[in-house]
């Protein structure tokens, strides 16, 4: 799908669409069997993977990282995300009275050098837009299914004239972007900002606000209330909003209600995602008449339309075994043209059935065993489902999310994610640190007893959104097989 396209408009079979230039340019909604083909991804090879050089086979491997699978909600997400869409823009037409006198209320509101806080803003839309809540655990694919879901959709559309008329208009249909991870409003304004600015690779607005840090914090969020306005935002997906518990209290850190404020109370809905440590932002209690009950307004309007939970892939179920001959396509297998069913259990075993680590596992194995091939060092006999090469990778490569992974499988979920966030974080600090050991440690001679241990060790988050969430870390082998020192080494190179 082309994410930038020149208004083509259509009428709908339903009236009230009709009429405006916002919803006549939305192109028609994929089918379903059009929505699986285009949304699912894996990477591709069109010749002997075993016979190309090394750099070729990484390379090709390194197109793991997109892979996707899309699960069986995927097609209600998509379809949610486009009666968002006509329902939000049905009520916002341009051409009419109410559409222009808000525009031109949220421009006073911003030249105002009174200070006016957000959440009294003279400008307040009609109805207020409707939001959608996607939750799972970490590294279950929530951004990837929405970010996937609404890359089927153009983001951007430009418009010059409508029946007849001239209309300029640079329309984003739809942005995504991320809670800050520091507590402070004006990150949330520069991420906005910077998002915009992503989706019309035309405007500045980051670094305009980003010179303008003096300006107070109220000035910066009418200033995204007006971008949004001009340029008729359809819908907004924020992700991370767990770390709202992190920010503390304060009026000036991000918070639901300035969320709900700043975006469905002038008509544009959202797609709110989190994990499940998140969802104690909608068990927050409000003491009214000295008892204490559940803020529901806040809820009612942020959560007023559905909620979509992503869980782990089960160990028998379709999803895993579809993701999992994704990650190892035919062409993929070395001396062997299945996965056994020891390396299938063993791999659930390590992953837990996430998407996150059963990519990011899946890749750092295949590319162990091209190093492996490369330099001659393959046992007699190997093949994909060595199971010791698999189990090597894991503990050598995976350490930080050893007790995460303990906790998910006991289903102690809160301390699951607290680990989650422990190891990033300890990951973070390893990353910043200004100096890297480049040296190997000699691998430790081989136990007397092999090993033959497949239990949990663990993996690595990635902090970017858009990155796998584990990532490759230099360890040292701590089970039988060839040395991964070299290994680590090249890859970091």
């Amino acid at each position: 799908m082309n994410l930038h396209i020149q208004a083509h408009y259509t009428k709908h079979p339903v009236s009230q669409f009709n009429g405006n230039p916002l919803t006549e340019a939305l192109p028609a909604p994929l089918r379903s069997n059009e929505i699986l083909s285009r949304a699912g991804r894996a990477m591709q090879c069109d010749t002997d993977f075993w016979s190309l050089d090394s750099l070729y086979q990484r390379a090709i491997l390194q197109g793991m990282g997109d892979t996707h699978i899309p699960s069986d909600k995927f097609i209600t997400f998509y379809q949610k995300c486009w009666s968002l869409l006509l329902h939000s823009y049905a009520y916002r037409n341009p051409l009419e009275p109410d559409a222009m006198a808000l525009k031109m209320g949220l421009a006073a509101q911003y030249r105002e050098k009174v200070e006016r806080p957000v959440k009294c803003s003279v400008a307040s839309h009609k109805t207020t837009a409707s939001s959608v809540l996607v939750t799972g655990y970490s590294g279950a694919g929530k951004t990837t299914m929405i970010r996937s879901a609404l890359s089927l959709i153009p983001q951007v559309i430009y418009h010059v004239e409508f029946e007849g008329k001239p209309y300029h208009q640079n329309q984003i249909v739809w942005l995504s972007l991320d809670m800050p991870s520091t507590p402070s409003l004006k990150a949330l304004a520069l991420n906005f900002f910077r998002a915009v600015d992503d989706a019309t690779g035309s405007t500045n607005y980051f670094e305009q606000w980003d010179s303008r840090n003096r300006e107070s914090v109220d000035r910066h969020l009418a200033g995204m209330q007006l971008v949004a306005a001009t340029h008729e935002i359809g819908l907004v997906h924020i992700d991370e909003l767990q770390f709202l518990l992190a920010y503390g209290k304060s009026d000036r850190v991000p918070t639901l209600t300035i969320l709900e404020a700043m975006f469905n109370k002038i008509g544009i809905p959202m797609i709110i995602s989190c994990t499940d440590s998140g969802l104690q932002l909608f068990s927050k209690h409000v003491h009214v008449g000295g008892k204490s009950q559940p803020e529901i307004t806040t809820l009612r309007r942020l959560v007023n339309d559905r909620e979509f939970r992503l869980e782990t892939y089960s160990k028998d179920g379709s999803m895993f075994l579809k993701t999992l001959q994704a990650l190892y396509p035919e062409w993929s297998l070395l001396n062997c043209t299945q996965l056994s069913t020891e390396f299938i259990a063993t791999f659930y075993e390590h992953t837990c059935g996430l998407p996150a680590f059963m990519t990011r596992l899946a890749q750092v194995h295949q590319e162990y065993l091209v190093y492996l091939s490369q330099e001659s060092k393959l046992e007699p006999d190997a093949s994909t489902n060595t199971i010791s090469y698999l189990n090597t990778v894991f503990v050598s490569q995976f350490q930080l999310y050893k007790m995460a992974l303990t906790y998910l499988k006991s289903k102690n979920i809160r301390a699951y994610e607290s680990a989650i966030v422990a190891a990033q974080q300890a990951q973070n600090t390893e990353a910043a640190s200004p100096t890297i050991k480049t040296h190997a440690k000699a691998p430790r001679k081989a136990s007397a007893k092999p090993s033959t241990s497949t239990s949990i060790a663990s993996s690595s988050a990635s902090t970017s959104p858009r990155a796998p969430m584990l990532a490759p870390m230099l360890g040292e082998v701590t089970v039988s097989g060839p040395s991964m020192a070299s290994f680590n080494t090249g890859i970091k190179d």
